[in-house]
């Protein structure tokens, strides 16, 4: 007979019953993880699901709530920015006006005392405005334009005259901590002294003198005539002082010319067509003539026991720029050279975080902008200003009004030079930083929802699969028992 195996009946096992009932369980499984996804709209809902996509899923997460913070930031920031800026256009509208009342006081001829006394109240009470303005700017407690959010500069430790030594500056580059100013040669102005055997009683014959500014190319005659004593011939030259920025002063027989700035800018050379030395002449040398050489301040800043080299033009010692002494500007006036002070810089300039990172920052320093801070006008050749800045201003009389139309305009210039940082502050580090964040946002959310959500199309055609793959292993499960059950034939 031909071999083969006969069907075996067993009773205790049911192979063929667990095998359905496995897989009804597996699809059970299938149908219910299928049914969690579409009702949470989730792919992963427990680490489980997909231990990698977890970890990559919650650290994009992480991303965006603090790219969402960020945007949030920016956006309280501008609205910050946008509250100086405010502030800052009512100060320009009474500058401008300011400025017209110091026009009309300028008006010598039409005005008398009690107009201009009118007008000067009316520039009291602007200045007294932008006091409050200064004073009620504020964003939350945190006033805006009174100088804390700035640089500012303390002078300490002071080995010469305080005349001698002002802190003009800093910017935002420059480091907080303190800056020992080491001068290792002191500015000198440029000057040429005559040498008389005889006092200048009246020169004997005209002459003219040429002073020339090798700096700006400007080139004067200054005309004398015969008889002119040492005196006429100083206020002749003086009369020219605004183009040529040299003084004459009568010292002993001897008249001496001492350009006005500092430095090298105010080198000038003065030549007579008439060179007599005795006293008969002004005592200037023909030709060429007589060449005045000033010196410019040099020296260095030392922070934190490092000396770092500066710039000098004139008086003025300027940090180079990519030091840490960038920006700060000192200016010494006094002959003798050394250590002459230190200046502690405070930079308390705004700090935004801007973005999801740590570090991720932007500064901005909103400079004071109160009347005893506006319009201190730098120490230009050709003559000064009486008033030291736009609280002292008056227009009692017309010189007084000219000079006060000189320090608003400075103000104004300030101002709008403050505006314009707010505003490329805002357009640049902020507008564009938020469109960049918003960007890099959406991009996150995107690759976030592709490894976390569900694709409730392809999870619906799944859980249509294992819910008909569970009704066909039900069904099945039921007719697996058939086989044990014909045991019962055998026993009848």
């Amino acid at each position: 007979m031909p071999g083969g195996s006969a069907m075996a009946l067993r009773i205790n096992h049911d192979p063929v019953s667990l095998n359905t009932w496995r897989w009804l369980a597996t699809q059970e499984r299938g149908l219910t993880r299928s049914l969690e996804r579409l009702s949470s709209g989730l792919r992963i809902n427990r680490a489980s699901d997909a231990p990698a996509g977890l970890v990559i899923s919650q650290n994009l997460r992480a991303r965006i709530v603090g790219l969402d913070q960020a945007i949030e930031n920016s956006a309280i920031a501008a609205a910050e920015i946008q509250t100086a800026e405010g502030a800052l256009v009512e100060i320009h509208a009474l500058l401008r006006g300011m400025r017209e009342l110091a026009v009309h006081a300028a008006n010598a001829g039409a005005n008398d005392a009690a107009s201009l006394a009118a007008d000067q109240a009316e520039i009291e009470d602007s200045l007294a405005s932008i006091r409050n303005i200064v004073d009620q700017t504020r964003f939350g407690d945190k006033q805006l334009l009174d100088g804390s959010n700035g640089v500012r500069g303390t002078i300490s430790g002071l080995s010469v005259s305080p005349q001698s030594f002002r802190f003009l500056g800093a910017t935002q580059d420059t480091a907080a901590g303190d800056f020992v100013v080491d001068v290792t040669t002191a500015a000198s102005q440029a000057t040429v002294q005559t040498a008389n055997s005889a006092p200048i009683t009246g020169i004997a014959a005209d002459e003219t003198l040429t002073l020339a500014v090798a700096s700006t190319g400007v080139s004067v005659e200054v005309g004398l005539a015969a008889g002119d004593d040492a005196q006429t011939i100083a206020d002749r030259i003086n009369a020219a002082a605004a183009a040529t920025w040299v003084r004459a002063y009568v010292v002993g027989n001897d008249l001496r010319l001492i350009s006005e700035v500092y430095g090298s800018r105010g080198d000038f050379t003065v030549a007579s067509d008439n060179p007599a030395a005795d006293g008969s002449q002004s005592g200037f040398a023909g030709g060429a003539g007589d060449a005045g050489a000033g010196a410019d301040i040099a020296g260095t800043y030392t922070w934190r026991g490092v000396a770092r080299q500066a710039d000098g033009e004139g008086a003025v010692l300027a940090g180079r720029a990519g030091t840490v002494a960038a920006g700060l500007r000192v200016r010494y006036t006094g002959a003798i050279p050394g250590n002459v002070g230190s200046v502690r810089i405070s930079n308390d300039s705004l700090r935004f975080q801007v973005g999801s990172e740590a570090n991720q920052q932007v500064t901005l320093a909103i400079d004071a902008v109160s009347p005893e801070t506006l319009g201190v006008l730098a120490e230009e050749p050709g003559g000064g200003n009486r008033f030291a800045s736009l609280a002292e201003i008056h227009v009692l009389d017309p010189e007084a009004a000219g000079d006060a139309m000189a320090l608003i305009d400075a103000a104004i210039e300030e101002v709008s030079s403050l505006r314009g940082r707010l505003g490329a502050f805002q357009s640049q580090a902020l507008a564009s930083g938020l469109n960049n964040l918003g960007v890099a946002r959406e991009n996150l959310v995107a690759a976030e929802s592709r490894i976390r959500d569900t694709d409730m199309a392809a999870e619906v055609a799944v859980m249509a699969r294992h819910a008909i793959l569970l009704q066909a292993a039900a069904t099945m499960l039921a007719h697996a028992g058939a086989a044990p059950r014909s045991v019962l034939t055998l026993l009848r």
